[in-house]
């Protein structure tokens, strides 16, 4: 025997044998093959993968018609190419309204990295996202999560909020199951305080400032079901919100010196977007439905109109859910959770008994039995009035709807295996999946068929490249909120003038709907739409929009543009561009973003300052829209005939500025500060029970 057939390997050494590293490599290659297959089955086998598929499924099958290229534009949704990150709202110049601005901002960001992806993306991640939420909320077995899942992302809610365009307020929708389980962890826990239900609660309101009053139910239902009485229950959710107050100053702020643009909290505003009845079984059942948006046309075509029979399925579907209702609450009250409830909380159920219930009277807003109650709160409660447009919470009643369906779901069917093809798997399919997708068939296909991408005209890209970039505003008519255009194949959509050209521009603000015109309180667009009234009478249009610092007027060729022939007879309009789709012209009475009697040099230093130079003192008119902060060494703006700042400008000249960007800049440090504090706490809570838990396991 040779010295190399003796030689035995040691523990931890490499076996010296012909050919040992081959050997050696093919192991290590089928170890990891292993390795791969084994993390693959742990994928397969985790409680959110059928859930995640599922939904991932859904999106692609909605929004399928829409990655083919172009932009999404939709009735609330219309960014363009040109969207800004630092908006008017994010600097507080839209009269202190800073709601929404964590949304726009991602947006606008991602619309920058992806261009038109961007505008359908939002709507393809929240199928996804919601049917995991609702997953994980539900718990028990995996149909029951599969149920729960399809029920909350495939309803009329979601339809009418997709073709509306309300996809940040989706975004929050889809991620509130998340937020509501973590108020009931929170609850369940015992603990005095922690950091989390208020970061959900100051997310949610970041992507949409109704979730504000939203998530503020669910930790009142959660708080009352669990023990309203003991005075450390009233604590924590005072604690709660005292936090969430400071993640919500830089929304506060603002509010105190300066006014919005828009009128709020007026009674014509809460007839405007009441909840709506159906014209055969009316409001109550309608909302019950989760039917009700107040816009009704023009568009869209509605699932209950093409499904005969709706109510038949609604009462199938409430059938299901109100055995689940049933089946936890019973379960709840004597007996323990099962072992594969995640997490286990017998108070549950009743916690989101009282969510739906008060989701849908809250729905009904100034209608039905607590119809006084909401009208109260709307005119006398800070703040309440963002919920002008009450449908919104309807939301809470969707949710407890999909978790009871699933546990019906899940009652009805008694427990199945493996998925085989037999009559109990058949049976379950049927109501986890078939039910719910008959009840709103038409949200796949793009809303079969009524949303689409639309591809801007070349000539809207020519003007934008003629008119470049500059502080010279664009006025941009028909003066429409809302328009039809042909390359969105006669849709309305909002204007999306302001994001797609990159010079400032001026739109329409007028809601016209539900009878009323225009709710704006700008002076400025009320000075416009003067103008417009009598534009045949004038010949010098130009000048007299020259100190809203309008160097161009774009008349785009849709709707009523005829109606604005009269902008060819100024006589200092001059046209620089005409197309099939708008024209441009160049107003030669342009002088500046400032007007003085002198020849003094005005510039505009960033969006919320401008600088005037010396010169004769005398008054002097700047473009920005005029609202309550402005000032000057002291001086409050003055609002000129054409509804801009007018100052009375000593000869040194000066700088003026919108004060409450200070506020607003102020809110931001402190909500920005409490964010990062409040990470910070929960992530060293995350160490510290990961280092336990190292600690106590075996070895």
């Amino acid at each position: 025997m040779t010295e190399q057939e003796l030689t035995i390997p040691q523990e931890d050494s490499e076996p010296v044998v012909p050919g040992g590293t081959v050997h050696r490599a093919r192991d290590n290659g089928q170890l990891s093959r292993l390795a791969r297959l084994a993390r693959l089955a742990r994928l397969v086998r985790h409680p959110d993968a059928p859930t995640l598929a599922l939904g991932v499924a859904f999106g692609l099958g909605v929004c399928a018609p829409l990655l083919g290229g172009g932009r999404v534009f939709l009735l609330d949704w219309s960014l363009g190419p040109h969207a800004a990150v630092a908006t008017p709202a994010v600097l507080g110049l839209n009269g202190g309204l800073t709601t929404g601005v964590l949304a726009s901002v991602v947006l606008t960001l991602l619309d920058h990295l992806l261009g038109g992806a961007a505008t359908w993306l939002p709507m393809l991640v929240f199928f996804p996202i919601a049917t995991v939420g609702a997953g994980r909320l539900v718990g028990r077995s995996r149909w029951a999560r599969v149920a729960a899942g399809t029920f909350y992302a495939v309803i009329p809610f979601v339809f009418q909020r997709i073709y509306v365009g309300d996809l940040a307020l989706l975004l929050g929708y889809a991620l509130l199951p998340f937020a509501v389980k973590n108020a009931l962890r929170f609850i369940d826990s015992g603990n005095w305080w922690t950091p989390t239900p208020t970061l959900w609660w100051a997310l949610l309101t970041a992507l949409s400032p109704h979730f504000a009053w939203i998530y503020g139910v669910v930790l009142v239902a959660v708080w009352l079901t669990h023990g309203p009485t003991r005075a450390a229950s009233v604590s924590r959710l005072v604690a709660v919100a005292a936090t969430f107050v400071l993640l919500s100053t830089y929304i506060l702020f603002p509010h105190t010196a300066t006014q919005l643009s828009v009128s709020t909290g007026t009674a014509s505003d809460l007839a405007l977007y009441r909840t709506t009845g159906d014209p055969h079984l009316g409001l109550f059942a309608n909302v019950l439905g989760l039917f009700g948006f107040w816009r009704l046309g023009p568009g869209p075509t509605l699932p209950k109109d093409v499904v005969t029979g709706w109510p038949f399925l609604l009462l199938a579907l409430l059938f299901v859910a109100g055995v689940g209702a049933v089946a936890r609450l019973r379960a709840g009250q004597g007996s323990c959770p099962t072992d594969s409830e995640d997490p286990p909380s017998r108070r549950t159920p009743a916690a989101l008994l009282i969510i739906g219930i008060a989701g849908y009277f809250l729905a009904l807003g100034d209608q039905g039995p607590t119809g006084p109650l909401f009208r109260w709160a709307y005119f006398h409660v800070p703040f309440f009035a963002v919920m002008e447009e009450p449908q919104k919470f309807l939301m809470l009643t969707a949710l407890a709807y999909a978790v009871f369906f699933g546990w019906g779901v899940e009652r009805l069917a008694g427990s199945v295996g493996q998925l085989r093809l037999n009559g109990r798997t058949i049976w379950v399919a049927t109501l986890a999946l078939l039910l719910p997708l008959a009840y709103t068939p038409t949200i796949f296909d793009g809303l079969a068929g009524q949303i689409a991408p639309s591809h801007m005209p070349s000539s809207w890209q020519a003007a934008d490249r003629f008119m470049g970039d500059g502080p010279g505003q664009i006025l941009f008519v028909p003066w429409h909120l809302y328009l039809a255009f042909p390359f969105t194949d006669g849709r309305v959509i909002a204007n999306p003038a302001p994001s797609s050209f990159r010079r400032s521009v001026i739109a329409g603000d007028n809601v016209e709907a539900g009878g009323i015109e225009s709710t704006s309180t700008s002076p400025r667009s009320a000075y416009l739409e003067h103008l417009f009234a009598l534009g045949p009478k004038i010949h010098d249009f130009g000048s007299l929009v020259a100190p809203l610092g309008v160097q161009y007027v774009v008349l785009a060729k849709t709707v009523d543009w005829r109606s604005y022939s009269w902008v060819g007879t100024q006589r200092d309009l001059r046209l620089v561009l005409d197309s099939a789709s708008l024209e441009v012209w160049r107003n030669t009475s342009y002088a500046g973003v400032g007007q003085s009697a002198g020849k003094r040099i005005i510039r505009q230093i960033s969006p919320v300052a401008y600088a005037i130079g010396p010169g004769p003192p005398g008054l002097v008119s700047l473009d920005a829209t005029y609202q309550k902060g402005w000032e000057l060494d002291g001086q409050a703006a003055q609002q000129s005939p054409a509804g801009t700042l007018l100052f009375r400008v000593g000869r040194g000249g000066g700088i003026a500025r919108f004060t409450p960007w200070g506020l607003t800049r102020l809110g931001y440090i402190i909500s920005g500060t409490t964010f990062v504090l409040l990470c910070a706490l929960v992530a060293a809570d995350r160490v510290r029970m990961h280092a336990r838990g190292r600690r106590g396991s075996p070895r």
